[in-house]
């Protein structure tokens, strides 16, 4: 039950009620918490004041609220810092959690530049696309396409197998180093291709991300559209002044 004389705010109070019961098991991995309605009663406070608590869950991780369907509880993601003075690459940061990620190359083929902006690739015809996607604990949680200069990387058909990283492929075989990344975050709902590969529900939500890689030259020498289940990853920015 609340206290409402201890100071301390209701919906903050429900927030942590609920998070012990997930800690103590008491609604584990993908099981659907009461509805608003049933929690309100439980707890007795507003439905709305509830509704703060939830979302309050959902933008730590800890549930993900799903238009129709309700709040589930989330299995535990990485938390990927984002600090302005150093740069890791998405696989380095799932790999860091100690947890092994698999790699799996769905297709790779040379295709035509229209496929990106102009104004990424000026002047270039032709891209190398890799599709992949990754899984850790067998579960997919990330789905990628890059697109690579076929003119920077000749023979690139040929040499690329299934390498995890496409920064250190670069580095390896064509002496390219990635000194700057830009990143663009979007949450879009998973459709098609993309909800099937990733097992998720059509309409559910997914971080989106337009990734380009720069080399000390400050050419892109690799686009990338990322895909990734939101339960599977966190975020947080660290800045200094």
């Amino acid at each position: 039950m609340i206290d409402k004389s201890s100071g301390i705010p209701v919906y903050k109070q429900i927030e942590m009620a609920i998070r012990t019961d997930i800690d103590r098991g008491i609604y584990s991995v993908g099981v659907k918490l009461p509805s608003e309605d049933v929690l309100a009663e439980r707890m007795g406070a507003s439905r709305g004041t509830v509704r703060q608590a939830l979302s309050e869950l959902a933008s730590q991780g800890i549930v993900k609220r799903i238009h129709g369907n309700g709040t589930f509880v989330c299995e535990p993601g990485n938390e990927y810092k984002i600090e302005n003075d150093h740069f890791i690459s998405f696989l380095d940061g799932l790999e860091s959690s100690g947890v092994p990620v698999d790699t799996f190359v769905l297709d790779r083929k040379v295709v035509g530049a229209s496929s990106i902006s102009s104004d990424i690739f000026p002047g270039v015809t032709q891209l190398y696309e890799i599709r992949r996607i990754r899984k850790r604990n067998g579960k997919a949680i990330m789905m990628s396409y890059d697109y690579i200069p076929t003119d920077l990387v000749p023979g690139i058909e040929n040499r690329y197998q299934n390498e995890k990283s496409v920064y250190d492929f670069l580095e390896a075989y064509y002496s390219i180093r990635v000194s700057k990344v830009k990143r663009i975050f979007q949450a879009v709902a998973a459709v098609g291709d993309i909800a099937k590969l990733l097992t998720v529900k059509t309409g559910e939500p997914l971080f989106y991300i337009v990734q380009q890689a720069f080399d000390e030259y400050s050419r892109c020498v690799d686009h990338a559209n990322l895909y990734i289940v939101s339960e599977g990853m966190h975020f947080s920015i660290i800045s200094s002044r």
